[in-house]
């Protein structure tokens, strides 16, 4: 782009090829570089080329546009990128003149964004979660200081030159590793809204890490609002954790985050071209464990109690999440296609809709797992599968108190033969009938607040 420059008479018959890829970031027309002759003088070719360069200059709503970003560090697995993508549905469903941009380092589960929803990719890391604690490695061969300081200064160069109306950011005000602190800091015509999922591990480690005096001046400085992705009859924080009064103040409860599915069992069959009518003989177990990585142990406990209560259903559909690791998915695609009737894949999407069609779940206890367990009123059996943080047993023991799903521990699945259990959750569906009714809009409560806030 060219400013205040003279034009030297060989470029004067330049074409304008493009547009500013952001509207109103562009030259106004009156400053362009485009110096044409008169236009009787002009080709066909000529014409058009200047009718284009007009055309992309002139943006009159641009103005009024309003520009959202949403910031997920990366995750383990999909639970971050799904609760965001459905966020940002929300956004564009709510603001349909409005630009949303998401900035992540996940590196799987992209597709899941909506096709109007643009993506900053940083550089991803790989998280792990074992007997000898969490950790985080980059992708990347770099040295962990460089890693940090090329994620932290792309978010904020971005964030600088797109000045959204509205900053959202997912899980921690800080960011991964304090990534965040100098974006923040330096948008003050930013509102930054921070999105939680509700249970965020056990009070001491909280309290200690999340609700400090220093993490909770800095919200307070800097945050417009915080989103508690929950519905407060299930879970308010103020009851488990130690929060500041000044700081509780700025809650929103907003209801889970769910992604849009049909309103019966018979639409979702149908749609997928299952037998509308079937009984109870006839059973399509859907089993998901999130974004997958780490988790052959349990395919290979699950998948041995299938097949020995095939007798029960007649199809299973298996998605190992995209994550898991490519031998890992080998193998058990080996063991898979051995039964005719059951189908092996990476993702199902939608899942929330094949959750729908079936007469049995089997999943882990991440947060988009159970939200969509809620809103779908699945018979669930839900397997918390975190060996280093509480966040999955503690959410799901909660929901399992209100007659929501079954649980089985980690333990019980890698060590118990689970005919039983896998039967009884068969001829049993679970559960029967629900004393508390649940929200589960919270992505379009959230856009709505968003809206309120950038008006």
């Amino acid at each position: 782009m060219v400013h205040n420059q003279e034009i030297g008479p060989e470029k004067k018959n330049w074409e304008c090829r493009g547009r500013s890829p952001l509207p109103g970031c562009g030259v106004s027309p009156q400053n362009s570089f485009l110096d044409s002759p008169p236009p009787c003088v002009l080709t066909e070719r000529q014409l058009a080329a200047q009718q284009r360069c007009q055309d992309a200059f002139q943006v009159p709503q641009a103005a009024s546009q309003k520009r959202i970003a949403l910031y997920w560090h990366n995750g383990r697995s999909l639970g971050h990128t799904v609760r965001c993508a459905t966020l940002g549905q929300s956004l564009l469903d709510q603001l349909p003149a409005s630009i949303v941009v998401g900035i992540t380092g996940a590196s799987k589960g992209l597709e899941l964004l909506p096709p109007e929803m643009d993506l900053i990719k940083i550089p991803s890391y790989l998280t792990y979660d074992d007997t000898g604690g969490v950790r985080a490695t980059p992708i990347l061969s770099l040295a962990k200081e460089q890693f940090q300081r090329i994620r932290e200064n792309l978010i904020s160069t971005f964030i600088r030159d797109f000045q959204p109306q509205a900053l959202i950011v997912d899980f921690h005000p800080e960011g991964k590793n304090g990534e965040l602190i100098p974006t923040v800091i330096n948008s003050p015509n930013t509102h930054k809204v921070l999105g939680l999922r509700g249970i965020l591990g056990s009070p001491a480690d909280t309290n200690r890490n999340f609700f400090n005096s220093r993490l909770v001046g800095f919200m307070q400085e800097h945050f417009s609002a915080i989103h508690v992705y929950v519905d407060e009859h299930v879970f308010r924080l103020e009851n488990y954790y130690t929060i500041p009064t000044s700081l509780s103040a700025m809650f929103k409860y907003t209801g889970y985050v769910t992604r849009p599915t049909l309103s019966t069992k018979a639409e979702a069959r149908a749609l997928f071209q299952l037998e509308p009518e079937a009984r109870i003989i006839v059973v399509s177990i859907v089993v998901s464990f999130g974004g997958g990585q780490g988790t052959e142990p349990i395919w290979q406990s699950i998948l041995s109690g299938l097949s020995k209560v095939q007798r029960h259903f007649d199809y299973a559909y298996l998605s190992a999440g995209p994550y898991l690791e490519a031998g890992a998915y080998e193998r058990l695609h080996t063991q898979v296609s051995l039964h005719p009737n059951w189908i092996w894949t990476r993702l199902l999407n939608s899942l929330p809709t094949w959750i729908k069609a079936s007469d049995f779940f089997i999943g882990s206890g991440g947060y988009n797992s159970l939200a969509e367990v809620i809103a779908t009123g699945a018979n669930a059996l839900i397997i918390p599968r975190q060996l280093n943080e509480r966040e999955q047993e503690l959410h799901t023991t909660r929901l399992a108190n209100l007659n929501i799903l079954r649980i089985a521990n980690l333990e019980t699945i890698l060590s118990q033969d689970l005919n039983s259990l896998l039967e009884i959750c068969l001829s049993e569906p679970y559960p029967n009938g629900r004393n508390v009714k649940i929200a589960t809009d919270g992505a379009q409560q959230s856009a709505r607040l968003i809206e309120s806030i950038i008006a």
